[in-house]
């Protein structure tokens, strides 16, 4: 069950210390650095007595984790969900919001910041180089809060590699494989890793692939600025942010990202 069951635990006591991104309060997504610096204990947080700590984990080794209903989610028996835009599996070039419940895997939540993603795309390296804080929404006072954050995935990205941090304990990583459109499959993989890297290596590129679920109006996704003749659900298009659910109340038809004012009433999801 959760990461117990999907990923192994990836060693991040390397890092003598870690500074976390919190982008919840500009336009610009400026790397600015909550005011501590969190040091991490060299001991792993272990999700289950089944799994060993490993050093460094390859990636080929990370089981991909599969998408567990909302109900088994909500109820904190399964760390991980995401939706699409479209409803269609997560695609590169396309739009992906993730959720974290941290009481499927115990981790508690940092009392500043809350937690934070971690994730880099085909390698367990994160993008732009810190853990990003995300956007805690809560539910009540019976449950406790889920996390989220949003991905604009890179047209030459196969896979998201990502763990969540507390700034001392970490959970992950997890593997999330995207499924690509028809022109790029039966490509070498030198394709997809010379692609990428030109992506990712243009200024904000990785800001702007991963971002705070916020309100927050994004002006642009730089590094995939040529997908515009793709279709208008793509990264470089001007964004608007709103609700996105045609079945929401607070649907807005001009908004092209989930900003998250929708209700998260997956009902119809649970009944999956």
């Amino acid at each position: 069950m959760a990461a117990a069951t999907n990923a192994s635990i990836y060693a991040y006591s390397m890092h003598p210390c870690l500074p976390i991104s919190n982008k919840l309060g500009g336009s610009t997504f400026l790397n600015v650095s909550l005011p501590r610096c969190y040091l991490i204990r060299k001991q792993q947080l272990k999700v289950s007595k089944s799994i060993s700590a490993v050093a460094t984990t390859p990636t080929e080794e990370i089981q991909e984790f599969k998408l567990p209903s909302w109900t088994m989610f909500e109820l904190g028996r399964a760390p991980v969900y995401w939706k699409t835009m479209n409803g269609l599996p997560p695609t590169s070039g396309e739009k992906l919001k993730l959720f974290y419940n941290p009481t499927a895997t115990q981790l508690a939540p940092n009392e500043e910041f809350g937690i934070a993603f971690n994730g880099g795309f085909n390698q367990p390296i994160m993008c732009g180089g810190e853990p990003r804080a995300m956007l805690r929404k809560d539910r009540g006072k019976a449950d406790s809060p889920i996390y989220t954050i949003q991905i604009c995935i890179p047209k030459h990205a196969l896979n998201l590699i990502f763990s969540f941090t507390n700034g001392v304990d970490w959970d992950g990583p997890y593997r999330l494989q995207f499924q690509l459109p028809k022109a790029l499959k039966n490509k070498p993989i030198e394709f997809f890793n010379e692609g990428l890297a030109e992506e990712l290596s243009k200024e904000g590129a990785c800001e702007e692939a991963i971002f705070p679920d916020t309100n927050v109006v994004i002006t642009k996704c730089a590094m995939i600025g040529n997908l515009s003749k793709e279709g208008g659900d793509r990264c470089d298009l001007n964004l608007v942010p709103g609700c996105t659910d045609p079945s929401s109340p607070l649907y807005d038809p001009l908004a092209n990202v989930d900003d998250g004012t929708c209700p998260i009433d997956l009902d119809s999801e649970a009944e999956d």
